[in-house]
C-alpha cells in the first residue's frame, strides 16, 4: 500500500485531476477548488520529504529574474488596478500555484519518469473528451451547435484538448493501438467545439516540429500528412454558419468580433501602457470603454482573446517583459539542445509553441487548467540528462 500511495503517484493523481478546478468552494473564507487543494497538498508533502536536504536550484537561475518580473507587474497593476480580491485570487490560482506545483512535479519526477507527465496530462484530456462525448450524444450543445461540455465555452474545452491532440501525435508510435482509439475521441470532441484557432495551432506545430526535428523525406511526408488531416477537419466544416460567416467575413464573425475586442484592449493599454488595469479587471473595463466604439458584437469578454493583450493589460509593461524574456530564454534552450531529442523537451517545447500560436486569438494562459499545463511544460523542457542517466540542471 505504501508504494502505491506516495508523492510521485500522488501528482500524476492530480495532473489527471486537472478538471475538478471547476469544482469550487471557500475554505476559510477564501475561494478555492479541489485540484488546487491538490496541488497545495503536493507542494507541501514535497516540502516535509525534502526536509533536511537541499533542493539544487543553481540551474534556474537564469529564470529567476524574468519571472520575478512577471510576478511583480502582476502584483503592482492588481495594486494600481484597486482589483485586490480578484487579482490576488488570479495571481495565486493562475501563476503562484501553477507554478510552485509544476516545479515540485519536475522534481519528484526525474529522469524517464518525467515524461509520464504528459501521459498523465492526456489521460485528462482523453477522460474529458469521452464526458464530452457524452454531451455530445444527448445534444447538449451550445445555441449555435457547438461542444462545450463541461467548460463554460467551447473554446475552454478546445485549449484543454489541443496539448493532449499534440501528445498523442507525438507518442503514438509507443503504442499504435492505445493512440489510435483514444486521439480519435479526442479529436472528435476537438471537431465538435468549431475552434479554428485550434487547428491553426496544431497544424503550425506539427508542421514546425516535423520540419525542424529531421530534415528527411520521412518528416517532410509526415508533416504533409498533418496539414491534410487538419484541412479535411476545416473542409467539414464549410457547412457551419460559423464557417460561413467567417469566409463571407459577416459582421457577426467570430474574427469581427475578435478585431473589435482587441480595439479595445488596445485602447485601454494606450490609456494605461505601464501598470496595466490588474488581473480579472477586463470584462469591467472593456464595457467601460464602449462608449468609444460602434455597439460591441460580444459584450460578455472577460479576457482579450490574445494571450499577449492579456498579460500587457493584467500584468502591465514589467510582466510582459518578464514573460516574453522567459519565453526567449526557452527557445534558445531548445534550440541548444534540439540534437538531443529528448521526448519531453519536443513534447515540451511543441504544447508551449501551439499555446503561443493559439494565444494569437485565444488567452491560452489564464486559466488553471492551463497554466498548469504551461509550467509543467516549462519545466520539461528545462530538464536535462547528464551521461549517468541522472537529471541535471543545465
Amino acid at each position: 500500500m505504501k508504494k502505491l500511495f506516495n508523492l510521485e503517484n500522488f501528482i500524476y493523481i492530480s495532473i489527471v485531476s486537472i478538471p475538478l478546478y471547476l469544482v469550487k468552494f471557500s475554505f476559510l473564507s477564501l475561494p478555492t477548488n479541489v485540484f488546487e487543494i491538490m496541488a497545495i497538498i503536493g507542494i507541501i508533502w514535497f516540502v516535509i520529504a525534502r526536509q533536511g536536504s537541499e533542493i539544487e536550484l543553481s540551474g534556474y537561475k537564469k529564470y529567476f529574474i524574468p519571472i520575478v518580473m512577471l510576478v511583480a507587474g502582476l502584483v503592482a497593476s492588481a495594486l494600481a488596478g484597486e482589483v485586490y480580491a480578484i487579482g490576488f485570487g488570479i495571481i495565486k490560482s493562475w501563476f503562484i500555484i501553477p507554478l510552485l506545483f509544476s516545479f515540485v512535479g519536475a522534481e519528484v519526477l526525474r529522469t524517464n519518469k518525467n515524461k509520464n507527465i504528459f501521459t498523465a496530462i492526456y489521460a485528462s484530456a482523453f477522460l474529458v473528451s469521452v464526458i464530452a462525448g457524452v454531451y455530445f450524444f444527448l445534444e447538449k450543445l451550445t445555441y449555435d451547435g457547438r461542444l462545450q461540455a463541461i467548460y463554460n465555452s467551447p473554446n475552454f474545452l478546445a485549449m484543454f484538448l489541443v496539448p493532449a491532440a499534440i501528445i498523442g501525435v507525438l507518442k503514438f508510435a509507443e503504442n499504435r493501438r492505445y493512440y489510435i482509439f483514444s486521439l480519435a475521441i479526442i479529436l472528435f470532441s476537438l471537431y465538435f467545439t468549431f475552434s479554428y484557432a485550434a487547428w491553426l495551432s496544431i497544424l503550425m506545430t506539427m508542421m514546425a516540429v516535423f520540419f525542424l526535428r529531421n530534415k528527411t523525406r520521412k518528416n517532410y511526408n509526415k508533416s504533409w500528412l498533418i496539414a491534410l488531416i487538419v484541412l479535411s477537419f476545416i473542409f467539414l466544416q464549410s457547412g457551419t454558419s460559423k464557417m460561413r460567416d467567417l469566409v463571407q467575413m459577416s459582421e457577426r464573425s467570430s474574427l469581427n468580433s475578435r478585431m473589435m475586442i482587441w480595439k479595445a484592449a488596445g485602447k485601454i493599454i494606450a490609456d494605461n501602457p505601464v501598470l496595466g488595469i490588474g488581473a480579472g479587471n477586463f470584462q469591467n473595463k472593456y464595457l467601460e470603454y464602449q462608449k468609444y466604439f460602434p455597439p460591441y458584437l460580444e459584450w460578455a469578454v472577460p479576457e482579450p482573446h490574445n494571450l499577449f493583450l492579456a498579460l500587457w493589460l493584467q500584468a502591465g509593461l514589467l510582466g510582459l517583459i518578464g514573460f516574453v524574456w522567459l519565453l526567449i530564454l526557452l527557445g534558445k534552450e531548445v534550440w541548444r539542445r534540439k540534437k538531443e531529442g529528448s521526448v519531453e523537451m519536443i513534447i515540451g517545447s511543441s504544447i508551449i509553441f501551439s499555446m503561443l500560436v493559439h494565444g494569437l486569438f485565444d488567452t491560452t494562459y489564464f486559466k488553471n487548467d492551463l497554466a498548469v499545463i504551461f509550467w509543467l511544460s516549462f519545466f520539461s523542457v528545462i530538464k536535462k540528462r547528464s551521461k549517468n542517466g541522472l537529471e541535471k540542471r543545465s
